[in-house]
């Protein structure tokens, strides 16, 4: 119980300006879930949003006609969980990307963002929409989690919606979820959301680090 209380509380992501989550951390955590319950919950919070992917390394790439227009689609695994992300290229900008010379191929990697369409447990897939290539990236796989941080300080990891205002926390401030289980033992959702305001009001006005 007090595990998923803990999971719904990490999962309070912003969704005002469409906020780009970490793809790589939402497959790992997903692939970790222990119950059906919690896989529910994660799959739920990410529906619709956009996601970024680094290292997903192409097992299948396959090009079609539809209506006329020219469509990429690709398999790719991310490597932190293993499974497959499934998607279609369509935008001319990105189909230039997947041409340019060396062109894209399987074995290859890419990063990318999408909407997060679906995710199957059994099946081991993760189904995105809206997607678009970002740039063709390295093929690494690195323990643990891959920080959306590495691309972008600004990236929106976290954020509180239960106090008088929603509250946002972003890649470059996240030492300050370390925090977030002490402060709601000692004093709830009322103390974490004075922490939290307090701590970022400083930052942005350039204070000492907590």
């Amino acid at each position: 119980m007090k595990k998923t209380l803990a999971l719904l509380l990490l999962l309070t992501v912003v969704r005002l300006d469409a906020a780009t989550s970490n793809g790589n951390d939402f497959a790992l955590d997903y692939s970790e879930a222990k119950t059906d319950r919690d896989r529910k919950i994660l799959a739920e919070d990410a529906q619709g949003r956009p996601h970024f992917f680094r290292y997903l390394k192409i097992t299948d790439l396959v090009e079609v006609e539809e209506g006329g227009k020219k469509i990429v689609k690709i398999a790719a695994t991310e490597p932190s969980s293993l499974y497959s992300v499934r998607f279609s290229i369509s935008s001319p900008v990105s189909l230039k990307l997947l041409l340019e010379d060396p062109a894209t191929g399987i074995g290859d990697a890419l990063a990318v963002t999408g909407n997060l369409n679906s995710v199957d447990s059994s099946a081991q897939t993760i189904e995105l929409d809206k997607t678009i290539i970002r740039h063709k990236d390295r093929s690494e796989r690195k323990p643990g989690k891959e920080l959306l941080a590495e691309v972008s300080p600004d990236a929106v990891v976290y954020s509180f919606t239960e106090g008088p205002r929603p509250i946002s926390v972003k890649a470059r401030d996240r030492d300050l979820l370390e925090k977030r289980d002490g402060i709601m033992a000692q004093g709830g959702k009322e103390a974490w959301f004075k922490f939290l305001e307090e701590e970022l009001a400083k930052r942005a006005a350039g204070g000492k680090q907590p």
